[in-house]
Formats: structure tokens, sequence, C-alpha cells
């Protein structure tokens, strides 16, 4: 019993360490890098690339949140891989780009390739210095979204730009959980970026510039991996440069997504997302999963300690305890910033199942192959 006592100990102390890091470089980001006026003439010119499978459900509001755009339409382009939908997404999309106002390409495979396949085709394609890519099934972004990017690498010029996700708001527990659990990536990402140790990002909402791109030879690297186009290039591009990987607190920066409405979809989401850090040789991210992992176990003792009436039982709790105050205060942070503070009581019922969940995702993405739009993703 001692030993475990000490294990979960350095856990926790570990876990601090790491969501203190996070709060400081969250911190660090708002005085670093204050919100700027935007300027509305760019100086260089943007691809925004995506890749759709059978996004009928989606593609049309996603378009239109392109075309809104307060950007000028001489210094950006629309490229659109259809991989091979065998729904109305290519129609949908022809239909919306032939009557707006701004340059598109439609490319189309001729076989399921994957999304990074096609996003690197895309970019091929790409005459843009700032390439932007984002998903199909993003539904909301700010009309100031494009000229908000424009104007921080006009400022800046990152070699990378992370930028933050949120879902659009539904009733029920399992979008409150996914709500909840984003506050926390949030947290962590900008965190990290912020102490310029940034290792997450999101393909939904990340920019880079092309030359950073082709020096690192693009996905070339890690294009026999079907997810991971977003933290893949992330590393390869810090190579380059650490301190050139930034994350911009802005909220005209901000994109939504549909949160997953089943069981089953959520759970393929989580053992993609998770899959692919078996191939991500970082090793502050593999550390940090290790310590989560750890952290979260408290619980589970907790859970057999109260069964047996333990005599650890008060060191546990004071553990548990701990870990929700950590949570609490990055979490508070990361959802003032996305305009949730609501969701911040989420914490009790999320913390309280969030181990089993974890260990579940964890142990699953050691062994079950995922599916991403019908095809199993390697």
């Amino acid at each position: 019993m001692l030993i475990e006592l000490y294990i979960f100990a350095f856990a926790i102390i570990a876990y601090g360490i790491i969501i203190t890091l996070a709060i400081i470089g969250f911190n660090k980001l708002r005085l670093v890098n204050p919100i700027a006026p935007l300027h509305e003439t760019p100086t260089s010119f943007i691809s925004i690339v995506v890749s759709a499978r059978n996004e009928s459900l989606h593609i049309e509001e996603f378009l239109y949140e392109i075309i809104k755009q307060n950007f000028s339409r001489t210094y950006f382009e629309f490229i659109l891989v259809d991989d091979f939908s065998s729904d109305h997404t290519l129609q949908k999309a022809t239909n919306i780009l032939e009557n707006s106002n701004i340059s598109y390409k439609i490319l189309k495979q001729k076989e399921p390739q994957g999304k990074k396949k096609s996003i690197a085709w895309a970019i091929k394609e790409a005459k843009g210095d700032i390439i932007v890519t984002t998903d199909a099934d993003v539904v909301n972004r700010h009309q100031n979204w494009l000229l908000t990017i424009s104007n921080y690498f006009n400022l800046h010029q990152p070699n990378l730009l992370i930028m933050p996700i949120d879902f659009k708001s539904h009733s029920g527990a399992l979008p409150a959980f996914q709500i909840t659990e984003n506050l926390a990536l949030t947290g962590i990402t900008a965190g990290f970026a912020g102490v310029k140790k940034g290792f997450m990002c999101n393909g939904a909402n990340l920019a880079f510039t092309k030359k950073a791109y082709e020096q690192v030879s693009g996905y070339t690297s890690h294009i026999h991996i079907s997810s991971g186009e977003d933290v893949f290039i992330l590393e390869d591009i810090k190579k380059l440069n650490p301190n050139g990987i930034h994350y911009y607190f802005s909220r005209e920066l901000i994109v939504k997504t549909n949160p997953t409405l089943t069981i089953s979809s959520f759970i393929n989401q989580r053992l993609r997302w998770a899959s692919k850090a078996k191939s991500n040789k970082n090793q502050l991210n593999l550390l940090i999963g290790f310590i989560t992992i750890l952290t979260n176990l408290v619980f589970l003792a907790l859970l057999v300690a109260l069964v047996k009436n333990s005599i650890i039982l008060p060191y546990l709790l004071i553990f548990a305890l701990a870990k929700v105050v950590f949570d609490f205060l990055l979490l508070f942070l990361a959802s003032d910033f996305l305009g949730r503070l609501k969701y911040i009581w989420w914490l009790i019922p999320f913390e309280s199942i969030y181990w089993l969940y974890a260990l579940t995702i964890g142990v699953l993405s050691m062994f079950y192959k995922p599916y991403w739009k019908e095809q199993k993703t390697n």
C-alpha cells in the first residue's frame, strides 16, 4: 500500500507541474500577443484547403462560412478535394461554388485516398504563401476569421499557427462531455504553445507557411499513417524552429463543429485520435499521456478503497481533490476564453468517469483500428 501511495503522490505532483506550466503558458500568450486591430489590406496570398468525403449534411453550411469571409477575394483561394464521395457532397459543393464570387478549385479523387493524401494534393496545387487547413464539418466561423489569420502572419511571421476549436452547443450529456473535454485540450494546447513546447493542434483550424511545409517535405515522413496530418506536420515544422510554432488568443479565430451525438461514433472518433499517438515520437507527448493516465487511476483506486474501507482512503481523497483543483484552474481559463464558463460545473461528473473513459480508449486503441468515412485507418 505504501508503494501505491508513493506512486500516486508522484503522479499528482507531476500532474500539478504539467498543469502549472500550461497555466503559465496560457497567461503568457495573453501578455505576449495581445489582440491587435485588424488591418484590411493583406500582403500574403492564402490557400484554404479541405478534404471532404460524404459530407453532404454539412458541406453547404461549411461553404457559406467560407464565402461570407470579410477578406479580399483577390488574396485567397479555396481548394476542395472530393475524396471519392458516394453521396451528394460534390454536386452540392459545385453548385454553391459556381455561384460564389471566390476563387476556387475542385479536385476529384478516382478512389478513396484518405484525408492526408487529399490535403497533400491540394497543397501541391495551391498558390498561397500561407496554407490554411480546415474540415468540411466545420459549420461556424467568424467573418473575420481569414482576416485575423492574415493579420497575425503579417505581424508575427510564424511558421505554423495553432488556432482554437469548439463545438456547437447541443443538449444532452454526451455533447456536454465533449465540450468539457475540449476545454481541457484547449488549455493544454494553448498553454504548452505559450511556453514554446507546443505538441497538440487540430487540422480543422491550422495554418502554416507553404515554405515551411516544403522545407520539411510536406507529409512525406508520415504519409503512410492515415490520420495525424496535423500533429505530425507540427512536429516536423517545429524542428525548423521551435519558436516558429504559435498560438493566438482571438475569439475571431474560433471555429465550431458539431459534437458527435452517438456513443459509437464518439468512441470511434476518439480511437482514431488515440491511434496516431502510437506513431508520435514526441517524448513530451508520451510523458504527459502517461502521467495523465496514471493520475486518472487515482479515481479507480479511490473507488476500490471506498469499497474496502481502506486505511489509505483519506490520502486518495486528497490526491483526487488535488487533481480536481488543478483541472478547475486550467478549465476556468480555457472556458473564459471560449465563452464556456457555464460548462465549468461539468468538471465534477467529468472527473468521476474520465478515468474509465481514458483507460478504455487507451487500451482499445492498441488493438482496434478505427474507421474514417467507412475506410479503416492505418
